[in-house]
């Protein structure tokens, strides 16, 4: 079979997702209101329903996501079997499916190939793909996930697991510690509407609202709040520029738990090979679309005679601030080669002369990138006071 006829999607009512999400919501937006009214709310059912949230939730952006669609790190296979069960509890689809599409959302990104585009509206990106559209799957870009037994276990028997983990588990400890019908509304219909408007924000609200960090031409978005909702997702404008990286943030203060989890199952010998982008290539990204932005503005004002030049001086403070990078990277490395010897009294010299030149390259670079920022804003700042 051509790509081209795996690839194609269409109109179609799915009525197993139109139903199920139709009861879930239902039961989440009316009955637990309802519920909570007549019978109270107690610790158990926020703690049941926190784990559940947290358990089924972080398996999809630890598993479903960074794990196989993207392999961005190796885990252990007790890990793999977690993430595929609470990962089925989310009803998000087999592993194998979910991956898939999501390898082929990148691929095609923004195209009619996209499994949910934002090109076709906010709404089909969120939930409409999934309830009027039938995708046919393309297993072809997935050969070793097809090969991982558990996965194709998973794959094959998807409702059993769906149904043990996300409803009969919950159900049996709800009816254990007296509370069945809180477990029944909170931790499976209230938890599953909060799981998958959290993630389908992913699809929707990162790909029309936010930040272009990285790539301002990318439709995908930094946005903190759907961060917070998807234990960091949100940074979805740096995900789709480096898509292999085990992280979605980078700053110390952006909230992605799924990095911590992965980072601390290292620790414990659970996870290896975790894939990272280096700051210098991410501080290179960052620097180009600013660039990139004051370009696009200048290309739009040219015709003003007092812009005629600014493009010109913009471009060669531009090459200085990159080759400026370029030089503290190269010292970077040649820093990190040298403490990575066992240091004697022979090659402490040698140490203390690279740390030196790491420190001059990063001071020359944080000089010739606060001069360029300063044009930008000066520069840019007076052609806008002309207009």
């Amino acid at each position: 079979m051509k790509e081209t006829e795996i690839q194609e999607s269409r109109p179609e009512l799915v009525w197993v997702n139109i139903i199920f999400f139709a009861i879930t919501t239902a039961i989440a937006v009316i009955g637990a209101p309802l519920y909570i009214y007549r019978y109270g709310i107690t610790w158990l059912d926020c703690v049941l329903f926190v784990f559940f949230v947290s358990a089924t939730a972080m398996s999809i952006t630890v598993g479903y996501h960074r794990l196989f669609a993207h392999r961005s790190f190796n885990a252990h296979p007790w890990v793999e079997f977690l993430v595929l069960f609470f990962g089925a509890a989310a009803f998000e689809q087999a592993a194998l499916r979910w991956a898939s599409q999501h390898r082929d959302h990148h691929r095609y990104v923004d195209t009619d190939k996209d499994p949910y585009s934002i090109k076709k509206g906010f709404f089909y990106a969120h939930i409409g793909w999934l309830l009027f559209w039938n995708h046919p799957l393309n297993l072809e870009n997935a050969p070793d996930l097809s090969k991982n037994k558990l996965i194709a276990h998973q794959y094959r028997y998807y409702y059993l697991w769906s149904a043990l983990s996300g409803i009969v588990l919950p159900l049996v400890i709800g009816a254990l510690v007296g509370r069945s019908g809180g477990a029944l509304i909170l931790t499976v219909c209230l938890r599953l509407a909060f799981v998958h408007h959290s993630t389908f924000c992913i699809n929707s609200v990162c790909h029309m609202f936010g930040k272009p960090t990285y790539d301002i031409y990318s439709s995908a978005k930094d946005h903190w709040f759907v961060a917070l909702l998807t234990f960091g997702e949100g940074y979805h404008n740096f995900h789709h520029r480096f898509p292999g990286d085990y992280r979605n943030a980078v700053q110390w203060y952006q909230w992605d738990p799924s990095k911590w989890v992965i980072h601390l199952l290292k620790f414990l010998g659970l996870t290896s090979d975790l894939k990272r982008v280096s700051h210098f290539r991410i501080l290179d990204a960052k620097l180009a679309a600013q660039n990139q932005k004051a370009r696009d503005w200048i290309q739009i004002k040219v015709g003003m005679p007092h812009l005629s030049d600014l493009h010109l001086t913009l471009d060669r403070y531009y090459q200085e601030i990159r080759h400026k990078l370029l030089e503290w990277e190269q010292a970077a490395h040649q820093y990190h080669t040298v403490i990575s010897h066992r240091i004697d009294s022979s090659k402490s010299e040698i140490q203390r002369a690279a740390v030196l030149q790491l420190k001059s390259a990063q001071e020359q670079f944080e000089s010739a990138r606060r001069q360029w920022e300063s044009l930008l804003l000066r520069r840019l700042g007076l052609a806008l006071q002309q207009i």
